[in-house]
């Protein structure tokens, strides 16, 4: 059962996998395979549980998912900004592990194994229609539009909605990623070119 104060997370996503382009469990299909390597950066606009504040906060969610992804059994590791307070990072633990509720609450019983939470210089950037996460030692991931396969086209701006992930608020753009990269001895990876998407997140607990 979710304990603890209200809380809610506004702001922008960036998700780069292991998958072709695009990712079809997004739409509820399965990877294109296994295991899938992903990486999460958000960064929080807006955002509170209880009385502390979490506006401009970065994120860094990376993880391993060995078969369908709710089939669970995930491995998920995080880092959380180091320009956030310590009442900042208990809450965020609080909101990321599940004991708040919400979405978070509900995908916690699909990880396995979870890493112990890091600390780092998180950067996250948008620019030109795309994202880009950095942790110095830890990760990185980015995108770029994909070039349109007509001659003389400019690249491709392609959105859904009704995106199967349930941390996704509204229309996600397709890109593709650049790199994705995690230095973690216990999850280590690298993939380029893979899949990836853009959006927004509007989560609240519990």
């Amino acid at each position: 059962m979710a304990t603890g104060p209200a809380w809610q997370l506004r702001g922008d996503i960036l998700e780069v996998c292991s998958c072709n382009v695009t990712c079809p469990c997004n739409v509820g299909g399965d990877p294109t395979k296994s295991p899938c390597d992903a990486i999460w950066g958000l960064h929080i606009q807006q955002g509170s549980h209880g009385s502390t504040r979490l506006n401009d906060v970065n994120l860094a969610l990376y993880f391993r998912i060995p078969g369908k992804v709710f089939e669970g059994n995930w491995t998920l590791g995080g880092c959380i900004d180091q320009r956030a307070s310590q009442q900042q990072v208990d809450a965020l633990l609080a909101i990321l592990s599940g004991q708040s509720g919400g979405v978070f609450g509900a995908l916690a019983g699909l990880i396995g194994k979870m890493l112990a939470p890091q600390r780092g210089a998180v950067s996250f950037e948008k620019k030109n229609g795309n994202a880009r996460v950095n942790v110095p030692g830890l990760l990185e991931a980015g995108s770029e539009s994909i070039p349109n396969p007509m001659p003389g086209q400019p690249p491709l701006d392609s959105k859904i909605s009704g995106v199967l992930v349930p941390v996704f608020a509204g229309a996600v753009s397709i890109r593709r990623g650049t790199i994705m990269k995690s230095s973690d001895p216990n999850l280590s990876f690298e993939h380029r070119g893979s899949s990836s998407v853009i959006g927004t997140f509007d989560l609240k607990g519990p």
